[in-house]
């Protein structure tokens, strides 16, 4: 199956970190209230759409490369668990 190879173990887990440190960044002191409180969505959001954008142009403006949507739901489940991650450890990061 497509979903199990090791490229996208690596989208995953790129996606994961990058959502775990936007959150965890936009929780920081000093982030005006509105981010802080919009912190998950936020990440989420961009998380995603950098995730679709990135696919997108793999495989219209990037020559020798393919946009996959295999690609594209390893993003967003490396997104979903970075989510996951900081939720789970919220308590002691903050």
């Amino acid at each position: 199956m497509d979903l199990l190879q090791p490229d996208k173990l690596v989208h995953l887990f790129i996606f994961l970190v990058f959502v775990f440190l936007l959150i965890r960044g936009f929780r920081k002191e000093g982030t005006p209230r509105v981010i802080v409180r919009n912190a998950i969505a936020i990440a989420l959001t961009l998380g995603i759409t950098v995730g679709g954008i990135t696919e997108v142009m793999q495989g219209t403006i990037v020559a020798m490369r393919t946009g996959s949507p295999y690609d594209f739901l390893a993003n967003v489940t490396g997104c979903l668990l970075g989510w996951a991650v900081f939720s789970l450890f919220k308590r002691k990061l903050t």
